[in-house]
């Protein structure tokens, strides 16, 4: 998105996973941001998102059986990948048993 494309928002949201403080360059300002509300939030990441993770798991207030739409044996992990590549039949996420 361009700052031209910005004209008419009132707000610039940026959410996601940042390996560092996010900073936006001084050039940005002179393009036209300076007048508009940025935000930006932080998402833990790597270790400290899983152990999160896991811990609502383990209190049993996640069940998270109905994102695996698929099962596959291992045998057929080829069959599993293209179904999940091409997202055919409502995939969300496979599991394979060996």
């Amino acid at each position: 998105m361009t700052a031209a494309n910005l004209s008419n928002a009132v707000t610039l949201w940026s959410g996601g996973v940042y390996s560092s403080d996010l900073a936006i360059p001084l050039c940005a300002f002179s393009a036209g941001l300076g007048d508009k509300r940025i935000v930006t939030t932080l998402c833990p990441g790597g270790k400290e998102r899983m152990r999160r993770l896991m811990e609502v798991w383990a209190s049993g207030r996640l069940d998270l059986k109905p994102l695996v739409t698929h099962r596959f044996r291992l045998d057929d992990i080829e069959d599993a990948y293209d179904l999940f590549a091409n997202q055919r039949d409502g995939v969300l996420k496979v599991a394979i048993k060996a």
